[in-house]
Parts: structure tokens; C-alpha cells; sequence
């Protein structure tokens, strides 16, 4: 059995410890957590709690686990946030491998990163909307991390560019003017997002890289096309 799994399993323990409704079970030689999750905003409101599977899946801790909501309330499409497996899409990949980087907990992926994302989804069942839009799903998600990050709006060719730079290039000097051409000094600049997005690996920012670029339709125009996901 895989480290990860053994370090899942031992940390499930202090997670029912902290969330009373959640059980370890075992299924087909599996352990995993299961039962419900309650929902608090920070006004101390209750709304309805979502029934919950959670699981290891390959990575942990340097990965999300795997969730699946067993309680039916969210529909089980991508607009969503679901991925076609019926999982829970919590976050886009980049943005969870810089999160799990140092390793993450159970009851810390629980606390940090399901319970705001279920609020989401519970906020847009009782309202209509997300509360906190985040990405989209998808490809167009990816993009619009790496966007945010570099301030780049839907300048494809710019955020392309900027994150080759990134993947390629040393950090610069924090005195020095900024790789991105706007004469600002790079502390001013976009030193947060190099320190942020040099946490990715080199291959992993090319490979996004590729995949945007072949998806954006950039061959035509310098910018996003509608099917961009």
C-alpha cells in the first residue's frame, strides 16, 4: 500500500475527532471518510449540511483527496464544479500544486478547502449565484489563474509569454526593472507572481503552456475563443 494512502488513513482519525458526523468505513479493502458535513458561514448561519464521501487519491498529501457528494444537491455537471467522474473539482491544478506543495492534512483540506467550496455551492442552490465566482472550469479556469496572477486579462500572447519567462528565467534581482516591459521595478512589479508561479515545476509550466496555446485559438487571434475549455 502507497505511503500517501497509510498518511491519509492515519490522518482520517484527527478528522472525525474535529468533525464529529464524519466516520471512517471500509469498502472493497478501502478506507475512507464518510457522513456529513455542516455548513457555517461566518455570520454563525447554518444551511443545510452536504453528505460526503472523502478519499485518498494518488498524490496525497501533496494532492487534494478525492470527494465525492453523495447527497445529490449539486448537480453532477461540469458548469458546477464536478468533474465528469462525479468528483468534486475543488480547485484548478495549478493552483493546488503550489497549495499542497509542502504537504497538506485531512482535517487542513477540510477546514481550507472543501467546507468553502460546499458553502459555494450551497450559497448557489439556496440564491442563485456563487458568492465567490472563483475559476471556471475547466482549461478556461487554468488560464484565468495563471491571468490573475500575472494581470493579464485576456492577453493570451502576454500571459504565454510571461509564464515561458517564469519557467525558463532566474528570479531577477528585487532593484531590477520587471521582466514583463512595464519599467517597474521587479519588487513592484510581478515579484509575487514569480515566487508564487516558480513554485510550479519547469515542465509543468511548459506543458500548460502548449495546452493553452493550442487551445486559444492564438494561431488567428490574440484571444480566448468561446470553446476555450
Amino acid at each position: 500500500m502507497e505511503e500517501g494512502y497509510s498518511t491519509f488513513v492515519d490522518q482520517s482519525g484527527s478528522a472525525t475527532d474535529e468533525y464529529h458526523n464524519l466516520k471512517i468505513v471500509s469498502e472493497n479493502g478501502e478506507k475512507f471518510l464518510r457522513g456529513n458535513l455542516d455548513i457555517v458561514d461566518e455570520d454563525g448561519k447554518e444551511w443545510e449540511p452536504f453528505q460526503v464521501e472523502i478519499k485518498y487519491k494518488e498524490g496525497f498529501p501533496y494532492r487534494f483527496p478525492k470527494v465525492l457528494e453523495t447527497s445529490d444537491r449539486i448537480p453532477k455537471i461540469a458548469d458546477w464544479h464536478i468533474y465528469k467522474d462525479g468528483s468534486c473539482c475543488i480547485d484548478v491544478l495549478p493552483s493546488e500544486i503550489i497549495k499542497c506543495r509542502d504537504g497538506i492534512t485531512v482535517v487542513g483540506f477540510i477546514e481550507n478547502e472543501l467546507t468553502p467550496y460546499l458553502f459555494n455551492q450551497t450559497y448557489r442552490i439556496e440564491e442563485g449565484f456563487y458568492v465567490n465566482s472563483g475559476y471556471a472550469h475547466g482549461l478556461m479556469g487554468i488560464y484565468e489563474f495563471f491571468s490573475s496572477r500575472l494581470r493579464t486579462g485576456k492577453d493570451v500572447r502576454k500571459t504565454l509569454s510571461l509564464m515561458h519567462y517564469i519557467a525558463t528565467k532566474p528570479r531577477l534581482n528585487r532593484s531590477n526593472k520587471c521582466f514583463c516591459g512595464s519599467n517597474e521595478l521587479f519588487r513592484k512589479c510581478h515579484m509575487k507572481a514569480y515566487d508564487e508561479l516558480n513554485k510550479l515545476d519547469e515542465s509543468f509550466l511548459l506543458d500548460q503552456i502548449e495546452l493553452i496555446y493550442n487551445r486559444s485559438g492564438l494561431k488567428k487571434e490574440n484571444q480566448l475563443r468561446k470553446n476555450f475549455t
